[in-house]
């Protein structure tokens, strides 16, 4: 039997949602937005418009990214639909615009593993099929339809054979050369319904990324995230592979979009983060010289303490306030006190302090940015969005449903369009 006192949480958490109504996004403006200039450039002319949008969860389950793929290809039309990682490189996986199967055999490294050697490009991992096995990668569902596949792999003097099956044709790319990164491009007929991908010969075979490319004008959004990544993992990807991966996507824009995890992170040393960001953004103009920079930072984000009795009181009944500058310095402390003042959801403590350094750090390495967390409507924002309805915000207080990072999507779009206007009418 559900006691009195239940009863009465559960009307007050319904009460709490229906008074919350629609949850709102607040029109935020693009800093620094002539470092966009080269992407205008190429959104002012008729041709093919280039995006790779790397970061965290956020980008890597194409949920984001996925809608400002649409939203652009709705004004432009569609491109290929971009790189893609080796197969299904992390759990949970899931790509919009192509089906990616991949069979047991492969060995997977990955970048976010201290331990796992590289080399690693944007795609934060690579697999490798040992000599003598035969694992498998299909690729299927492909829309909108692509002219070619290209392989990225490694070469090596020792390697095997890649075999690829195009419906019915039968190609063999050979890895036995000079050591180092290469791309091996294959068309793709019209109506192909498979690509199939396994590993042949008596060497091993390591495959880097996928990239499905199209020769018709359109957008193409290559995503690049990965789950629990900070910015400091693209510090692990290797120059050569990048440089030859950044070469071949050619693209207009690149979106950073890190910033959870590390606001996340209470022991951060915000300092040598900063350094590992500025030089990481260096690194990007300098291998990518044609590309703007975009660095849009995290959404909002909030916790409740893990002492916090959530099996009496739902997590959604809990409010969210801001920490106070003694909250912040003493967090560590009244944590382990187990404050009855900390229960209530809030950031964490150096979360404001490392969006701030974002700006900062972007600006000064001559990129744009674009705050979400503001564009969500600041502080406390996630909680009223997981409050509304319809819910735009997960359980977790961190990450967005389908429709929060859909509404996320059009208001970036919606920023990047207020600077080409401002761009266009004074160039």
């Amino acid at each position: 039997m559900i006691s009195l006192m239940r009863v009465a949480v559960l009307v007050v958490a319904g009460l709490m949602l229906a008074a919350a109504g629609e949850p709102q996004t607040v029109e935020t403006p693009i800093s620094n937005p002539q470092a966009l200039a080269p992407f205008f450039e190429a959104q002012a002319g008729d041709g093919p418009l280039r995006i790779l949008h790397i970061g965290d969860s956020h980008i890597a389950r194409d949920t984001f990214s996925g809608d400002l793929r649409s939203l652009l290809g709705d004004e432009r039309g569609a491109g290929g639909r971009g790189m893609l990682p080796p197969g299904t490189v992390y759990a949970f996986f899931q790509a919009r615009g192509v089906e990616l199967d991949m069979s047991e055999g492969w060995e997977i490294f990955r970048a976010r593993d201290e331990e796992a050697s590289g080399p690693f490009g944007v795609m934060s991992a690579r697999v490798t099929a040992r000599a003598g096995t035969s694992p498998w990668i299909a690729l299927s569902g492909i829309e909108p339809a692509a002219e070619r596949l290209l392989i990225g792999y490694m070469r090596h003097p020792d390697g095997g054979v890649v075999q690829v099956r195009v419906d019915a044709a039968l190609h063999a790319i050979p890895t036995n050369r000079a050591a180092g990164p290469a791309f091996a491009a294959l068309a793709i007929p019209e109506g192909t319904q498979i690509i199939r991908l396994a590993a042949a010969g008596d060497g091993d075979v390591t495959l880097t990324s996928l990239v499905l490319e199209a020769d018709r004008d359109g957008v193409t959004l290559s995503n690049a995230g990965w789950p629990g990544a900070t910015a400091e993992i693209m510090a692990r990807w290797d120059d050569t592979v990048l440089r030859t991966e950044l070469g071949r996507l050619e693209p207009h824009l690149i979106i950073v979009g890190y910033g959870t995890n590390e606001g996340f992170d209470d022991a951060l040393d915000l300092a040598a983060y900063e350094a590992v960001l500025r030089d990481q953004l260096l690194r990007l103009k300098r291998f990518a010289p044609g590309a703007a920079l975009l660095l849009t930072g995290g959404p909002d984000g909030t916790r409740l303490p893990l002492y916090a009795d959530t099996e009496s009181r739902e997590p959604d009944e809990w409010a969210c306030a801001q920490l106070s500058d003694d909250e912040r310095a003493e967090y560590q402390s009244l944590l382990e006190a187990k404050s009855t003042g900390l229960l209530r959801w809030h950031a964490p403590p150096q979360f404001d302090a490392l969006l701030a350094l974002q700006k900062r750090v972007a600006v000064d390495a001559g990129a744009a940015h674009w705050d979400w967390r503001a564009a969500m409507g600041g502080a406390c924002s996630i909680h009223d969005w997981r409050l509304a309805e319809p819910q735009w915000a997960k359980p977790d207080h961190v990450h967005l449903t389908a429709e929060g990072y859909a509404a996320s999507a059009a208001v970036l779009r919606k920023a990047l369009n207020g600077a080409f206007v401002a761009w266009d009418t004074v160039r």
